[in-house]
């Protein structure tokens, strides 16, 4: 796109605007120095949507896969199938041989629930602070919802 300056010289789209002594001054050079093509990665390593595609290909239901899914998260799954699985291994007898695939089992087992303890321990701490934040900015909603807790809490005892 060429627009006319003062000194009605066209002059390519990105100078149009600037003061003519600027753009003769600058040259032709200009378009020289920017680049032809930009390309820049946005959250490299990161997925958005779905991680897992399931087809025909790697499944004989994928209709199926995706309702359970739908219902019952692959993280919920697994999670179950640990907790099953570490009540099983904890109930061998004492004499059973030892397995090294047991005891790294049981290692990530551990490892996982502490995630999910700091996990708990820190939507608790921004519960809180929501909280105190709606205390300050709309007492009668604070003690609506903390009557409504209360309440709960009674009625769990």
């Amino acid at each position: 796109m060429a627009i006319e300056d003062d000194a009605s010289k066209p002059q390519p789209w990105p100078l149009w605007g600037w003061p003519s002594w600027m753009m003769n001054a600058l040259g032709s050079s200009v378009s020289a120095l920017a680049p032809q093509s930009l390309s820049q990665p946005i959250l490299p390593g990161w997925s958005f949507g779905n991680l897992i595609t399931v087809t025909e290909t790697n499944s004989n239901s994928p209709e199926m896969e995706r309702d359970i899914v739908a219902q019952e998260s692959y993280g919920r799954q697994l999670g179950r199938v640990i907790d099953a699985l570490e009540v099983l291994v904890h109930e061998r007898p004492e004499s059973a041989a030892k397995h090294p695939a047991l005891d790294d089992f049981l290692s990530l087992s551990q490892k996982i629930n502490e995630i999910k303890s700091r996990s708990s321990a820190s939507r608790i701490e921004r519960i809180k602070a929501d909280l105190a934040r709606l205390k300050k900015d709309s007492p009668d909603d604070y003690h609506r919802i903390a009557s409504a807790l209360a309440l709960e809490a009674k009625k769990n005892r």
